[in-house]
C-alpha cells in the first residue's frame, strides 16, 4: 500500500515528466495562414492511408480560411483575420478504406475580385469592409461593378448545414445561409434558394430588417432545421428575436418573434454608446441549442448598439486605408447573460421574458442540452468573460505569436423555467481552459449524454483533443489524444459505428497540418480509448479553418463507394496513365529497365477552335487543365517501324478496376509470377509506334518470358494522351482483357530486378523534388519500405517519417498491436522491438507519463 510520501513522490515525478514533455508552440504555424493557397488546382488527390475503417463511406467537409495575402504587405493589402480570409471548402472523400482530397474556393464576391487580379492581394487590395483593414478607394471602384446574383458579399467559411439531401456552406449573414454545392465534384455553387413562407424573408418590409443570424443551428431527428435571427423595426425602434424552421424541402417558416421592447433613440451618448435600458437590446448569438422539447437561445453580453447603425467614422482621414474591426456592437461588462426558451411542441415562448444570470458572458459554441426529469433544462456551453475570441484571438498576428489563452469556461447551465432562475457549474476541474470547438455524438442531440470532445490550444502545434465525461466533474475519466509535436489538430467530428451499443462507440475524424512538413493529415481516432486507429497523408498543405462536418453517402442519398462517372476524378501522386490504344490487339509483357521519370505538372488546357477536329484524333472530353504525364520510357528517337527482337515503347500498368482485383502495389509486393501482359483494343486511326534507338545505353534488354515476341508490321497510331481517372476497386471495370504468359522458374529474380530498378529510378527523381533527400539516403531507406505490412502503399519519404501509429502517452493503459515493445510496460508476443534512434534518425521516442 502506497504511503502519502510515496504518492507525493510519484505525483512529483509525473509533474516533472510533464514539464519535460514537448509543449504547445506556434513555431511555423504561419503555414496554416497561407498567402495564396493553390490547393484547388489539384482536382482530386490520392492520400496514402492505413487502417481507415470500412464503415466510413462519405465526405468529411472542412471549412478553410485559405488566402490572406503576403504578411509583409502594408495594411489594406492583406487580410489578417480568419473570418475575413478567402474561403474554400476542403473535402476528404472516404470510401473502401481509401481517401481522396479535393478543394475549391467559394465564388463569393471577395474571391472574384482577388481572382481578377491573379490572386495577388497586393494588386487587388482589400475592397470590402470586415475585420481587416480595407481600402475605400478600391471599394468605391468595385461598387460600380454590377453585382452577380450568385456571388455573395461574404465568405461562407464558418460551418455547414444539411437541408434534406443538400449541403450548404454558410455564414452569419441574415438573408441567406450560404452556398449550396455538389459535394462529389465541389462545383455547382449557388446561393441556396429558400422557399420563403414568411413575411420577414419572403416579402421583406423596409422597416423590419434582419441584422444578424446564428450560424450554428440544431436539427431534429426528422430533418427539421431550427435557426434564430435578430431583426429591427426602424420605424418603431423595436428589436425582435426570431426563430425559424427549414424543412427537408427548403421551406423556411418564421415560427416565433420575441419583442424586446422600444429602445430610446435619444439615449445615444458619447462615442455612440447606448446609455438607455440595456435589456431592450438584443445580444449577439453565435450558436443555439435544443432539447427534445425546447429551443434555447443564449443572448450574450455583446449587445447590438442602435447608436452605431451608421457608417463607421474614418480611422485615418488622410488615407484611403481604414481600420477594420467590430462595428455596430458593444460588450457590456455589467449586462448579464440572458436565455430565451421556446417550446417546440406548443409553438410558444416558454419564457415571457429572458432568464438572467450574472456575470456578463460571451458564448461561442454548444456541447449539448437535454430535459431533466424534474422539469429543468440542462445546457452545456463554452463561455468566455469577454468577446476576445473575435476581437483578438482569431487575428493572424495573435495566433502566430502566442498560444490560445486559457480563458474558456466549460459550463453547465440548469434553467428552471418554473422558478425563473438559472444555476451553473463547471464540467471540468479547471476553472478556465484554452479549449473550444466542442463536438459530441449527434445521435444523442437533445438527449442526456456523457461524452464530449474539444480542441485544446486551437491552431497551435502539439495541441490535443480532450474527451470530457460531463457526469464526472473531477476529470478522472477524461482522456487526451495527441499526434506528433509538429501537428496542429482541428475540430473533431464523431462518427458512430454501425453496430454501436454505447454512446462513445465510434471514431473521431480529425484533420491536421504537419507544420514541419507542411502537409495535411486526416486522423481516425478511437473515440473510446482516444488512440489513433488510422491516418491518411495529404500530399499538399491544408490551411487552417473553423468547422468540419462529416456527411455519409446514405444521408445525402448518394450511392455507396466510388463512382466511375464521378466528375473531377483525377489522381495526384499516383502515376496517371494513358491506355494502350491501337488499331489491333497487341500483347506484351512489361519492360524491366531503369526509366526516366518526370514530375507531374499542370499545363493550360487546349483552347477550343472553330475548326473541325482532325479525323486522326479520337474524341475526348475537354478539361480545364491537362496533366503532363511522367515519362515512362527511356529517351529515344522514334522510328517508323520497330525492329524485330527489340522492345516497343513500354506502357504503364493498368490499375485495379474491380473488387476482385488487388491494387497494383499489392500485386507488386505479393506476386510470384511474371507480370501479366495486357491487351486493349482501340478504333483510333493508325500512326507509327516509336522504338528505342539502336545503341542507346538505356535500351532495354530482350527478356524471355516465353515465346519470342512478334511485332506486327501493321501501321498503328497513338492518339493524344487522354486523362483517364484511376478508379477504386468498387468501380466497374472497363473493357480491358487480361492474359497471363507462361511462368518460368526464374520469375522471382525478375521481380527482384524490377524492384531494384524501380528503387534506383525513383531515387534519381526524388532528390529533384525533395532537396533534403539525397540519392544515397533514398536507397538506404528502402529497408524501411520493406518492413511495411502488406496492404500498405509504399509511402514517400514524408509518409515514412510520420509513424503509421502514434502511441498515446496520455492513456498508457491502452496498447495496440503495432506499439513498439520498448514503449509498452506490459510485454506482448510477436511485436517488433522499438526502433533504434542511433540507427534510425527519423524514429521518435515518446515518454509515457504515468503516476
Amino acid at each position: 500500500m502506497a504511503t502519502p510520501v510515496t504518492a507525493l513522490v510519484g505525483l512529483f515525478g509525473c509533474l516533472l515528466l510533464l514539464t519535460l514533455a514537448p509543449a504547445q508552440n506556434v513555431n511555423r504555424v504561419a503555414l496554416g495562414f497561407p498567402d495564396a493557397w493553390d490547393g484547388d488546382k489539384y482536382k482530386e488527390l490520392y492520400c496514402p492511408s492505413k487502417n481507415i475503417p470500412s464503415f466510413l463511406d462519405g465526405y468529411f467537409l472542412c471549412q478553410l480560411s485559405a488566402a490572406y495575402g503576403n504578411a509583409s504587405n502594408p495594411p489594406g493589402q492583406k487580410l489578417n483575420h480568419m473570418i475575413d480570409a478567402i474561403g474554400a471548402v476542403g473535402a476528404f472523400h472516404i470510401s473502401n478504406g481509401q481517401v481522396l482530397f479535393s478543394a475549391e474556393y467559394y465564388p463569393a464576391r471577395p474571391y472574384k475580385i482577388w481572382e481578377f487580379y491573379d490572386r495577388n492581394m497586393s494588386r487587388s487590395s482589400v475592397p470590402w469592409a470586415g475585420w481587416s483593414d480595407y481600402n475605400l478607394t478600391a471599394m468605391s471602384r468595385w461598387e460600380q461593378v454590377p453585382s452577380n446574383s450568385n456571388a455573395a458579399r461574404f465568405h461562407p467559411n464558418l460551418d455547414f448545414w444539411k437541408v434534406g439531401n443538400k449541403v450548404i456552406a454558410g455564414t452569419e449573414a441574415p438573408y441567406w445561409v450560404g452556398y449550396q454545392f455538389d459535394v462529389r465534384s465541389l462545383n455547382d455553387f449557388k446561393l441556396f434558394p429558400f422557399q420563403e413562407e414568411n413575411e420577414i424573408f419572403g416579402n421583406p418590409k423596409p422597416t423590419l430588417i434582419p441584422i444578424s443570424m446564428a450560424i450554428h443551428e440544431r436539427t431534429d431527428q426528422d430533418g427539421i432545421v431550427w435557426g434564430s435571427f435578430s431583426a429591427m423595426n426602424f420605424d418603431e425602434h423595436r428589436f425582435f428575436q426570431g426563430i425559424f424552421t427549414v424543412d427537408t424541402n427548403g421551406v423556411r417558416r418564421v415560427v416565433a418573434m420575441y419583442d424586446y421592447g422600444v429602445w430610446d433613440p435619444a439615449a445615444c451618448g458619447k462615442d455612440d454608446e447606448y446609455i438607455g435600458d440595456k435589456t431592450l437590446l438584443p445580444g449577439y448569438i453565435h450558436s443555439i441549442t435544443s432539447t427534445d422539447k425546447y429551443i434555447i437561445l443564449p443572448i450574450t453580453s455583446l449587445l447590438i448598439n442602435p447608436c452605431k447603425f451608421k457608417e463607421p467614422p474614418l480611422s485615418n482621414p488622410d488615407s484611403a486605408v481604414q481600420n477594420g474591426g467590430l462595428w455596430g456592437m458593444d460588450y457590456y461588462d455589467m449586462v448579464p447573460i440572458r436565455f430565451l426558451v421556446y417550446n417546440k411542441r406548443t409553438r410558444e415562448w416558454a419564457t415571457q421574458k429572458p432568464l438572467e444570470v450574472f456575470p456578463s458572458m460571451f458564448v461561442t459554441h454548444q456541447l449539448n442540452a437535454f430535459d431533466n426529469p424534474d422539469g429543468t433544462i440542462v445546457a452545456d456551453m463554452v463561455v468566455y468573460d469577454s468577446h476576445d475570441p473575435y476581437v483578438k484571438y482569431f487575428y493572424v498576428d495573435f495566433l502566430t505569436s502566442q498560444l490560445y489563452p486559457s480563458t474558456a469556461r466549460i459550463l453547465r447551465f440548469v434553467l428552471d423555467i418554473q422558478q425563473q432562475r438559472i444555476m451553473y457549474n463547471y464540467l471540468i476541474p479547471q476553472e478556465t481552459i484554452a479549449a473550444d470547438f466542442p463536438q459530441f455524438n449527434h445521435a444523442y442531440e437533445g438527449r442526456a449524454y456523457q461524452w464530449a470532445y474539444m480542441v485544446v490550444h486551437p491552431f497551435a502545434a502539439d495541441n490535443s483533443i480532450l474527451k470530457i465525461n460531463v457526469d464526472d466533474t473531477t476529470g478522472s475519466r477524461n482522456l487526451i489524444f495527441k499526434a506528433e509535436p509538429s501537428v496542429v489538430l482541428h475540430e473533431p467530428w464523431f462518427v458512430p459505428r454501425p453496430d454501436a451499443r454505447r454512446e462513445d462507440d465510434g471514431v473521431l475524424l480529425v484533420r491536421g497540418l504537419d507544420v514541419r512538413e507542411n502537409k495535411g493529415l486526416l486522423f481516425v481516432v478511437d473515440a473510446i480509448t482516444m488512440t489513433e486507429l488510422g491516418r491518411a497523408l495529404v500530399p499538399i498543405s491544408v490551411p487552417f479553418g473553423f468547422h468540419n462536418r462529416y456527411f455519409s453517402k446514405s444521408d445525402l442519398g448518394l450511392p455507396d463507394g466510388f463512382q466511375a462517372t464521378q466528375p473531377r476524378f483525377n489522381v495526384g501522386f499516383r502515376p496517371p496513365y494513358s491506355p494502350v490504344v491501337e488499331s489491333e490487339k497487341v500483347t506484351r509483357p512489361y519492360p524491366l529497365t531503369s526509366q526516366t521519370w518526370s514530375q507531374p505538372t499542370e499545363a493550360p488546357a487546349p483552347q477550343p477552335s472553330s475548326a473541325q477536329p482532325s479525323p486522326a484524333q479520337p474524341e475526348h472530353v475537354q478539361h480545364p487543365t491537362v496533366t503532363k504525364f511522367p515519362k515512362w520510357w527511356p529517351s529515344a528517337q522514334p522510328s517508323a517501324q520497330p525492329s524485330a527482337g527489340t522492345w516497343p515503347t513500354p506502357r504503364p500498368t493498368p490499375p485495379s478496376l474491380s473488387t476482385q482485383q488487388t491494387s497494383w502495389w499489392q500485386r507488386l509486393l505479393t506476386t510470384t509470377s511474371a507480370p501479366p501482359s495486357w491487351t486493349a483494343v482501340n478504333t483510333a486511326p493508325p500512326a507509327p509506334v516509336p522504338s528505342p534507338v539502336p545503341g542507346d545505353p538505356q535500351q532495354p534488354p530482350v527478356m524471355t518470358w516465353g515465346p519470342p515476341l512478334t511485332i506486327s508490321q501493321t501501321p498503328r497510331t497513338r492518339p493524344l494522351p487522354t486523362r483517364v481517372p484511376w478508379l477504386p476497386p468498387s468501380s466497374p471495370a472497363p473493357n480491358v482483357a487480361m492474359s497471363t504468359p507462361p511462368t518460368p522458374p526464374e520469375v522471382p529474380v525478375i521481380i527482384h530486378d524490377l524492384y531494384e530498378e524501380t528503387i534506383q529510378a525513383m531515387c534519381k527523381w526524388v532528390p529533384k523534388v525533395f532537396r533534403t533527400i539525397s540519392p544515397d539516403l533514398c536507397i538506404d531507406r528502402r529497408t524501411v519500405a520493406n518492413n511495411l505490412p502488406h496492404g500498405v502503399p509504399p509511402f514517400a519519404s514524408y509518409g515514412q517519417r510520420l509513424p503509421l501509429h502514434f502511441p498515446n502517452p496520455f492513456n498508457p493503459e491502452i496498447r495496440l498491436a503495432d506499439d513498439s515493445a520498448k514503449n509498452r510496460p506490459n510485454k506482448s508476443v510477436g511485436v517488433p522491438s522499438a526502433p533504434d534512434t542511433a540507427k534510425d534518425p527519423t524514429s521518435r521516442v515518446y515518454t509515457v507519463v504515468g503516476g
